[in-house]
This record gives C-alpha cells, sequence and structure tokens, in this order.
C-alpha cells in the first residue's frame, strides 16, 4: 500500500469514528479551562488576529477565542463534529493538505488533535506553510510520560493500554489507527525541525491534578502539555 493510499485510510477510520461519536464530545469550553488559558497566552497579541483552529471539532476552543477578538476559521475532517460548530466559518478537510494560501494566518491552535493524525511533520510543515512570518503555533497535546491523577502510582499509557484492550477507546484494537501520546522533548525538537524557532514546552496543571503536592511540584507528571512555538521573522524583521 502506498503512503497516499495509507494516509487516506488512516483519515478515513479516524473521520468515521468522530462521525460515529460526535454526540460524546461538549460544545463548550469553560473560561477557566486550563487548555484554553494556555492557548491565550502562547497567542499573546496574535490572539486578536486571524488564528486557524486545526481540528476544530464542534468549535468549543474556537468559540472562547472569538469572545477576546479574535477572527477564526475552524477546520475539522468530521462532518457530524462541524455540524455543531457554529458561529465561525468552518471547513472540511485534513490537516496535511490546508486549504490555505502561504502565510495566510498569525495563529494555529490545535487542542488534542495531533494525537489522531498519521503524520505530525506532514501537519507541522502545512502549519509553518500558512502562517506569517513570526506567526505562532500552540498545541496542546498528552504527556507519554504523564501519571494518573486518581492513582499517581500509574503511568497514564498504562491505563490507556488496558482500557483499549478491554475495547474502551475510541479506536479498535488492530485497526488502522492507534491514538499517540507524546514524549514533550520529542516533540519539541519535532517543531525545530520543521523550521519553527522559540519553541516551548509548558506542562499544564489540571484541576484533578491541582490537589496532589505531586503534580503542583512535579510538572512533568502532568498530564496536558502546550508545545509553542514560531515562524521565522522576515529578513531584517524586528520582533516587538
Amino acid at each position: 500500500m502506498t503512503n497516499t493510499l495509507a494516509t487516506a485510510k488512516y483519515e478515513a477510520e479516524v473521520r468515521s469514528r468522530f462521525d460515529q461519536s460526535h454526540s460524546r464530545f461538549k460544545t463548550e469550553v469553560t473560561r477557566d479551562d486550563v487548555r484554553l488559558d494556555a492557548l491565550r497566552r502562547a497567542f499573546g497579541p496574535v490572539q486578536s488576529g486571524k488564528i486557524l483552529d486545526l481540528g476544530c471539532g464542534k468549535g468549543r476552543f474556537a468559540t472562547r477565542l472569538i469572545e477576546g477578538g479574535a477572527s477564526v476559521v475552524g477546520l475539522d475532517l468530521s462532518a457530524a463534529m462541524l455540524a455543531e460548530a457554529k458561529g465561525l466559518n468552518r471547513v472540511k478537510a485534513s490537516a496535511l493538505r490546508l486549504p490555505f494560501r502561504d502565510a495566510a494566518f498569525d495563529g494555529v491552535a490545535a487542542v488534542e488533535v495531533f494525537e489522531h493524525l498519521p503524520s505530525v511533520m506532514g501537519a507541522l510543515a502545512e502549519i509553518r506553510r500558512v502562517l506569517k512570518p513570526d506567526g505562532v503555533v500552540a498545541i496542546v497535546d498528552k504527556n507519554a510520560w504523564s501519571l494518573n491523577a486518581r492513582r499517581p502510582w500509574l503511568p497514564n499509557l498504562a491505563i490507556k493500554w488496558i482500557d483499549t484492550y478491554r475495547g474502551r477507546w475510541m479506536y479498535p484494537v488492530g485497526g488502522p489507527v492507534r491514538e499517540r501520546w507524546f514524549r514533550p522533548g520529542a516533540f519539541a525538537k519535532g517543531l525545530t525541525s520543521a523550521g519553527f524557532e522559540d519553541v516551548g514546552v509548558t506542562y499544564l496543571l489540571g484541576p484533578e491534578e491541582s490537589h496532589s503536592p505531586l503534580f503542583r511540584r512535579l510538572p512533568f507528571a502532568r498530564l496536558m502539555t502546550l508545545w509553542s512555538a514560531r515562524t521565522p521573522c522576515l529578513v531584517g524583521g524586528n520582533r516587538p
């Protein structure tokens, strides 16, 4: 099977799974959600610019970014998810083939999206292409080294593996898709390899984790991670 056919099969499975299970996903996110706060801090002044919400789902993060003054375009593979995304421009497309011109956006957000993609580097290349010089990418996803908030003696990946084999996870065992989690340092190196600068890693303290001294003192044990980076400035350009 060629890479193109394998990618098409992979994306078709992801699309089908989200179309079938769309009712499980929320339509709103609270204003104090740690992931939303992470996006806002990463974007800074860019927050009032034009932002692509990659894998926007039902548009819950996009809606909050719009409230903050941004002009947001939401993109997703799933028609069922997009049908419930109200109040923003919506595009049904792949993260690996973004239907936008070069340098079209000031920022790109991706919240728990990369774990479903067939090619991390392919998506990063497309994000860099559609970002303006000095544009910001903010990616929130799961830390492969994290510990479980309720049972901190257990790695989250171990629980995910057990639940997968019990049929409690989104993708079935033996199917073409396996949801991936990321080692923070390795993902940061991927951003650098894709041509991004000022790469940063921030471990987000979730509500359940905030009650435990372990997670307050050991950020690298937290589940959610923000990777932020910028595209290079134009030659001779200066950052504010």
